[in-house]
C-alpha cells in the first residue's frame, strides 16, 4: 500500500495493529522529509525503539502485558538492524498487537524482516513518482514482460522468473538491469492499476514487486527473488 505525503501515517498507524513503513529519518516523501521526532509529537504516547536485543524485546513485552485505554505506539527505528534470534522473540508480540498497541517497523530494507512478521504487517511505502526511466533500446520487451508479470498468475510466474534468469546480457542492458526496469515498469503499473480500480489485489502485489526488486538490486538471484516475492 502506498501514501503520498507524512500527515497520512498518523493515521495509517492509529489504524493498524503492525505495519512496515519503509522509509527512513531522512527520507523524503515528495517534498517532505520524514523525521520521528515530527511523528512522536502526532502521536502522542510514543515509544522509539533503536536498540535491539532480547532484553529490550523482554522490555517491551513487559509494557505491554497490561491493558492500555489509550493508544501506544511502539516505533522501530532502521527495523533491518533487527537480528533474527530477536525478531523470532517478538513474534507472537507483532504478530497479535493487543487492542490500543500499535507497532510500527521502519526500514528501507524490508526483506531484511522474517517472511512471517511481513506476511502478518500490512506494508506501506510513499508512492513514487516519475519513477519510471526505461531505455528507449529495451522498452519494448520491457513493457511486454512487465504487462504480463502484472497479471501473471503463479505457473505464469514461474516461467517469467525463468526466461528472466536465462536471458543475455546485451549491449544496451544487462540481465539484472533489465529485470530491475521490467519489476519498476510492473510497479507503476500496479499503482496506476490500484489507483484507477482501487483493487487490493494490486497493492499485494506491488509489496511483493518492491521486495523483489530491492533484493534483485542489492545482488540477489533474480529467478529465486521473483519466485519467491510474487508465488
Amino acid at each position: 500500500m502506498f501514501f503520498k505525503s507524512l500527515d497520512e501515517l498518523k493515521n495509517i498507524l492509529e489504524n493498524s495493529g503492525t505495519t512496515i513503513i519503509c522509509l527512513e529519518e531522512g527520507g523524503k516523501v515528495g517534498n517532505e522529509v520524514f523525521s520521528f521526532d515530527n511523528l512522536k509529537k502526532d502521536l502522542g504516547e510514543t515509544f522509539i525503539i533503536d536498540e535491539y536485543t532480547i532484553e529490550k524485546v523482554r522490555e517491551i513485552i513487559t509494557l505491554t502485558s497490561t491493558k492500555a485505554i489509550n493508544p501506544r505506539f511502539f516505533i522501530f527505528k532502521n527495523a533491518e538492524k533487527f537480528p533474527e534470534v530477536t525478531q523470532n522473540a517478538a513474534l507472537k508480540l507483532l504478530e497479535e498487537p493487543k487492542e490500543n498497541y500499535h507497532f510500527s517497523l521502519f526500514t528501507s530494507s524490508p526483506e531484511a524482516l522474517l517472511p512471517t512478521i511481513r506476511s502478518r504487517s500490512l506494508i506501506y511505502a510513499p508512492l513514487r513518482k516519475n519513477s519510471l526511466e526505461t531505455p528507449r533500446e529495451a522498452e519494448k520487451d520491457i513493457f511486454e514482460t512487465a504487462k504480463r508479470l502484472l497479471v501473471a498468475k503463479n505457473d505464469e510466474i514461474y516461467t517469467i522468473a525463468e526466461e528472466l534468469h536465462k536471458k543475455k546480457d546485451s549491449k544496451e542492458i544487462s540481465k539484472r538491469d533489465f529485470t530491475l526496469k521490467v519489476l519498476e515498469t510492473t510497479i507503476d503499473l500496479a499503482e496506476k492499476s490500484y489507483f484507477k480500480t482501487k483493487n487490493e489485489a494490486f497493492t499485494k502485489k506491488i509489496n511483493g514487486l518492491i521486495l523483489a526488486h530491492d533484493t534483485i538490486k542489492k545482488n540477489g538471484i533474480i529467478r529465486l527473488q521473483i519466485v519467491a516475492n510474487l508465488v
